[in-house]
């Protein structure tokens, strides 16, 4: 337990750790991230912040980037393929949810591509809300492109070069504060689309 909490709050704990995960190849980086999108309940941030300091900023931005679009497109597929005649009759019983998808039909490329740019956004459940809806498939992959962009940039510019944090305690405070900032706006951005579904 003791070593574990060395590895974890220790600079030298934490070279140690990019390194053993480094060891194991991009490709369990990209897998994780991947995953996360059939997964959510996989920290999406501390993922990402493991592929760019383990593998460097190009690399592991790279990784992720690919691998996040690459899974929440699939999502996407799978639930349009698979799932959505078979919804069909589910959605029209329920009035809440006809009036989503008809929101995201409407108008959903500028709120979409907001809502994925956000980092905690549950992007997997959008995923399949979107999939149930007549956005194109082309239009949603042009989405994914741009957002998860704009996401995983955002992640690697707060977690970069994580162990210089305990040499610059102000950077660890700016950097929770720009986390901060992003989940809070992440929560406004979801209730103000929930308002404007209701209209």
């Amino acid at each position: 337990m003791n070593e574990l909490i060395d590895l974890l709050t220790t600079e030298q704990g934490i070279e140690m750790l990019f390194q053993k995960f480094e060891d194991l190849g991009f490709i369990i980086g990209f897998l994780l991230v991947f995953i996360e999108s059939f997964l959510p309940f996989l920290p999406l941030v501390v993922i990402v912040i493991l592929n760019i300091n383990s593998y460097g900023v190009i690399i592991g931005f790279l990784v992720s980037y690919t691998a996040s679009v690459a899974g929440s497109y699939l999502v996407f597929l799978s639930v349009r393929s698979l799932f959505r005649k078979p919804a069909q009759r589910y959605i029209e019983k329920h009035e809440k949810l006809n009036r989503m998808l008809k929101f995201i039909d409407e108008r959903g490329f500028t709120f979409l591509f907001i809502l994925l740019s956000l980092p905690f956004t549950p992007s997997s459940v959008v995923n399949v809300i979107t999939a149930l809806s007549n956005v194109r498939r082309h239009v949603y992959l042009y989405i994914l492109l741009a957002s998860k962009f704009i996401m995983i940039l955002s992640m690697t510019l707060v977690g970069y070069d994580i162990t210089s944090f305990f040499d610059s305690p102000v950077k660890l405070i700016l950097s929770l504060v720009f986390l901060a900032v992003l989940y809070l706006l992440s929560k406004w951005y979801q209730k103000y689309l929930e308002r404007k579904m209701k209209k």
